[in-house]
């Protein structure tokens, strides 16, 4: 399989990244930075089979031709592309609304919303004058599932409206040889999630006794996304690790069992 990822240079993206690697599949990630692709393409290129591919370039998605140059890079060096993931996204500052910039919130839905779009309508139109078709995934977020939380309400808004339109394109690819279907990690330990020190006060606090129980590290999540997706064979199938059953369980066991610390690390 040919496998482009937005956002491929760190966290989520990264990750799967790695795991279409090690199962023998060609990769084209990007990212905002030329100088993140490298780093990454190097460190991963030294571990490829003989004919395997990782490659990369840079890419605003909320650029519509920064977009169609990916799709024409990825195909001109893999020769097509079979699955593509909308993954890149962006959280902006974690405070009340009324405090952000408007320069921050205008951002985080350029990319997450019109970035998103833009990715969905190019690898669209490329996967239709390929034969085979192919296979869209669209990242969901906190927020997609209609929850809410204060400080989030921007991404979260993005996130709800990106489950709406995925479901539009899912009853617009019906009967044809796209497949528009669904990601979600869940919660997972990366920059989106941890904020950074100036940022981290008493909701900090209090959030991290419920991510300790609820998210998972980067190695945990992506493989089992990276199987899902392989597998997903039918318009609209979902791909989501944290399902309702497992936060459940997760809550009930958390009564009888040692407190994960998942931050320490990280000075947060």
């Amino acid at each position: 399989m040919n496998v482009v990822i937005t956002g491929g240079s760190k966290g989520i993206g990264k990750g799967m990244a790695h795991e279409f690697l090690k199962r023998g599949h060609n990769v084209t990630i990007c990212s905002r930075g030329q100088k993140d692709i490298d780093l990454t393409v190097n460190e991963f290129g030294a571990g490829t089979a003989e004919g395997q591919m990782i490659c990369g370039t840079s890419c605003d998605v909320a650029d519509y031709k920064q977009v169609q140059n990916l799709w024409d890079f990825a195909n001109d060096k893999m020769g097509s592309v079979d699955i593509w993931i909308n993954n890149a996204g962006r959280d902006g500052l974690k405070m009340e609304f009324t405090n952000l910039p408007a320069e921050d919130f205008s951002l985080t839905v350029d990319t997450n919303v019109t970035g998103m779009m833009n990715c969905c309508h190019v690898a669209m139109h490329g996967m239709q004058q390929q034969s085979a078709g192919g296979r869209i995934f669209n990242m969901e977020g906190f927020g997609s599932d209609g929850m809410t939380r204060p400080r989030l309400g921007v991404y979260g808004s993005t996130k709800y409206g990106l489950r709406y339109f995925t479901k539009t394109l899912v009853k617009e690819c019906e009967g044809s040889t796209i497949k528009m279907c669904y990601l979600s990690p869940g919660m997972v330990v990366t920059d989106l999630l941890v904020p950074p020190p100036e940022q981290r006060d008493e909701n900090w606090e209090k959030s991290k006794k419920v991510l300790n129980i609820l998210a998972d590290t980067v190695e945990t999540v992506t493989p089992y996304l990276v199987d899902g997706v392989l597998a997903a064979e039918k318009n609209g199938d979902a791909v989501r690790w944290l399902t309702t059953g497992k936060v459940m369980k997760r809550f009930m066991f958390s009564r009888f069992t040692k407190p994960r610390d998942l931050f320490s690390h990280l000075g947060a």
